[in-house]
């Protein structure tokens, strides 16, 4: 938060960062800071404020210029999650932490490290690695403080420190690097936050173990446990002397406590667990936590009133509890709980109330994609968020195609379920609440279907159009690199290589009908990687993506496609057609009076349906339409027709994978066969229907027929939503 209180910062598991305004009588968001492809974990506001940098879990940390919300820079020093950050206003020291096992120190001014060489010499490296786990923690580090002088660091992690216990503090003095200052050992987990004093003389850590520790620094000892809390403790606020301490954690309850008499008054009860605590300027207290809602909450009239019942003679608290005696309730606590195993349950006792019931203000949060599961059609995904909401996505279109409301997911999408095998081109994960969509080579290319069954639509020009869904998917993302180059081509500019320097591009071996591509939203976010865990290479928009990146930000298959106009590999090489199935077509025995075909095994696309394997038959075996089943504007024979596998009957439009799957059970050997369709029962006439009983005896019996119960899939309305799509080398 600003000194003055007037905007608030946040980051969260949406890959963001926001700045709200908080002086105004009406809160509103006023920037976003969204260039992050995975959990911003933690933000500081520099001493100017005209700066914010996040640590994120892409593991990189951005440098953000809060006025114009761009990056001034972006430190790929990391390598794996960063989750905290430390920074002295006074000397502009920042401090950075994560699972790698790391602490790193950066001089923000010039985008450079200072690192420990040879005798003890300082040195200045600009992004490159030089710090290794046996110089830091032994383990992850989850926490990381500083006082404002930068005099030392103090940082938190899961280093085990005993054979039945984790949870350590080092102290780092960033004048010698080399060195460990000292080792704070006491806590019996995870160690989540830490805070350091002004004068650097103390610091207060809070654990997994649900405890609190005040530490003596110079004496590198525990000088008071709190246990007010019943579960971990993820979030602590302090004033500058330790004097007071608001702590949050799992158990959904903050406390304010008296480091002087060791006293701890419950604030308030959140309706999930508490992330983080920001004591504004005029001590208003924000709250966020697993909820995307941020809270605002006044406690600043009912805890005066509770300290002035302190000074007077002593009486019991409803709010009010000792800090370091460990209770029993466990407030909130889950089951599983190593805490909950302490509690008594034959010895019942009565918590402290909160002061406060509800915020003052609240910023509702959006909610949060939390499951998924993609439809059979490998378009469509079936969604439900933390609101309970069940949605339907396409993510050829990046829009929301329908919304059941609030439904039973699983047993939804067991509705939903049909018999359909389409190749996985992609895959989708929802950890940043909204749906990521996933390009892997070579699978981004493996679904090439008919253009009706890729969601274009039903058009005579297009009953035989075949389209490869990743490509065109490919296309869209870079439509606009694509038109910056074909325009340098046809002006005699030359493409780009891999290392920046201009060659011959060949010309495009045909041209591609722009008709058959998908249409995405121009803010859908096109992330570029080198694997799943990789910091990103390339994060823009689709608007933004112009033709003048660098090439060596994209690999090789993806260049070689956009500039060849043709699914490529590495080399610019074609690649191969799609898969094709095996298969026999055979007489149905109960049609002795058909043709028969020539035996020997065929081989067609897996995209093939029963309807054209029919159709190769008829012209095969040169069928006629029988003269008893001839009806009145149907001359087509392939509607006389059916395919059978299994001695079930096949649909027209289902393909050969499905059929290889659904109906011969994924046997080796796929073998089909056709016959002609049985004959259709006739309506009676009126008057024979009215017939006396006798008489209707007397009528000639009627074959039996068929009949099929499946039916197709209707279609949806559409409404604007986005998506975001990732690719990787």
């Amino acid at each position: 938060m600003t000194r003055r209180g007037d905007f608030l910062y946040s980051a969260g598991r949406d890959a963001t960062a926001r700045c709200w305004s908080t002086g105004a009588s009406r809160i509103r968001c006023e920037r976003t800071f969204d260039e992050h492809t995975d959990w911003v974990n933690d933000l500081v506001l520099l001493a100017d404020e005209s700066r914010l940098v996040t640590a994120s879990s892409d593991t990189t940390l951005k440098i953000w210029n809060t006025g114009n919300q761009r990056v001034v820079h972006t430190l790929h020093e990391h390598q794996d999650y960063v989750k905290a950050l430390a920074y002295a206003r006074q000397t502009g020291q920042l401090a950075s932490a994560g699972l790698d096992r790391d602490v790193l120190l950066w001089d923000l001014e010039t985008g450079q490290k200072t690192v420990a060489g040879p005798g003890g010499q300082r040195i200045t490296v600009q992004n490159q690695i030089s710090l290794t786990p046996c110089s830091g923690h032994r383990d992850s580090v989850y926490c990381l403080a500083t006082n404002p002088s930068g005099s030392l660091f103090v940082s938190g992690s899961t280093e085990r420190v005993s054979t039945h216990a984790i949870g350590l503090l080092r102290i780092w003095d960033p004048r010698a690097l080399d060195k460990k200052v000292g080792r704070l050992k006491g806590h019996t987990d995870n160690v989540r936050c830490v805070i350091v004093s002004d004068d650097g003389t103390k610091c207060i850590s809070g654990s997994s173990d649900a405890t609190i520790k005040l530490w003596d620094i110079g004496q590198q000892r525990c000088i008071q446990t709190i246990a007010a809390h019943t579960d971990s403790v993820w979030s602590m606020a302090a004033d500058g002397g330790l004097t007071r301490v608001l702590s949050g954690g799992r158990d959904k309850l903050v406390f304010c406590t008296d480091m002087k008499a060791f006293e701890s008054t419950l604030l308030l009860r959140a309706r999930e667990p508490v992330l983080k605590l920001v004591l504004a300027p005029d001590e208003l207290l924000w709250v966020s936590s697993t909820h995307s809602d941020l809270e605002c909450w006044d406690c600043r009239a009912p805890l005066l009133k509770e300290r002035d019942r302190s000074r007077g003679p002593r009486a019991p608290s409803l709010h009010t509890i000792s800090a370091v005696q460990r209770r029993n309730i466990p407030f909130g606590a889950s089951a599983s709980s190593n805490l909950a195993a302490v509690a008594a349950a034959d010895q019942p006792e009565a918590g402290p109330l909160p002061l406060v019931e509800q915020p003052c203000v609240v910023v509702q949060g959006l909610p949060a994609i939390v499951k998924h599961d993609f439809l059979e059609n490998r378009r469509h995904v079936l969604t439900l968020d933390t609101a309970g909401m069940v949605s339907a996505w396409d993510v050829t279109s990046g829009k929301r195609v329908k919304d059941f409301g609030k439904v039973d997911f699983d047993q939804h999408r067991k509705a939903l379920e049909e018999e359909l095998v389409v190749p996985a081109w992609c895959s989708v994960d929802c950890r940043l609440g909204s749906l990521t969509v996933n390009l892997d080579f070579p699978q981004v290319f493996a679904a090439e279907l008919y253009a009706v069954d890729a969601g274009h639509e039903r058009l005579p020009d297009l009953e035989d159009q075949k389209v490869n869904v990743g490509f065109r998917i490919v296309r869209m993302l870079f439509k606009y690199w694509i038109a910056y180059h074909c325009q340098r081509r046809g002006g005699g500019g030359n493409g780009m290589s891999r290392d920046g320097d201009e060659e011959d591009v060949p010309p495009m071996p045909e041209e591609v009908d722009e008709t058959l591509d998908y249409k995405l939203p121009e803010d859908t976010r096109v992330v570029v990687t080198e694997g799943a865990m990789a910091a990103p290479l390339l994060c823009k928009r689709v608007a933004e993506v112009d033709g003048t990146e660098d090439p060596q930000l994209l690999p090789e298959w993806l260049l070689h496609t956009l500039e060849r106009g043709y699914t490529a590999n590495d080399r610019g090489e074609p690649l191969s057609e799609a898969p094709k199935i095996g298969f026999h077509l055979m007489r149905s025995p109960t049609c002795g009076d058909m043709r028969q075909m020539q035996a020997g095994k065929l081989n067609a696309p897996q995209i093939l349906r029963a309807r054209k394997v029919l159709a190769y038959a008829v012209s095969k075996l040169a069928l006629e339409i029988p003269p008893h089943m001839r009806r009145a504007g149907t001359d087509d024979v392939v509607e006389y027709l059916e395919l059978l596998c299994n001695e079930r009957v096949v649909p027209p439009e289902m393909n050969l994978m499905t059929i290889r799957r659904f109906y011969a059970k994924g046997a080796d050997e796929l073998t089909l066969h056709y016959r002609w369709k049985q004959v259709q029962p006739q309506p009676l006439p009126q008057q024979q229907q009215q017939q006396p009983p006798q008489q209707q005896a007397m009528a000639p019996p009627v074959a039996p027929r068929r009949v099929s119960n499946r039916q197709s899939p209707g279609s949806s309305p559409h409404s604007q939503a986005s998506t975001q799509y990732r690719g990787t080398h």
